[in-house]
């Protein structure tokens, strides 16, 4: 039989995953926004703009249709 040195053999070492590290991928998040601020705070407006259009349209949607049945609504 043959003899094969340790040294010579892969080892399996224990490391964290990049997405383990932080949770839920927050570090990552986190090293994104320090690398690139501005883009950070151009995404945070988009976002801020998307959920202000989410909840302005119904409340646009419920103008029109009260100005179409003349401004009364249903008892």
């Amino acid at each position: 039989m043959s003899h094969i040195p340790n040294s010579a053999m892969p080892h399996a070492k224990a490391e964290p995953e990049e997405n383990e590290a932080g949770g839920s991928g927050l570090s990552a998040v986190l090293d994104k926004v320090r690398g690139a601020p501005r883009g950070a705070i151009v995404a945070g407006a988009a976002v801020a703009a998307g959920a202000l259009a989410a909840a302005a349209i119904p409340l646009v949607k419920g103008a029109l249709a009260d100005r179409k049945s003349g401004g009364k609504k249903g008892a």
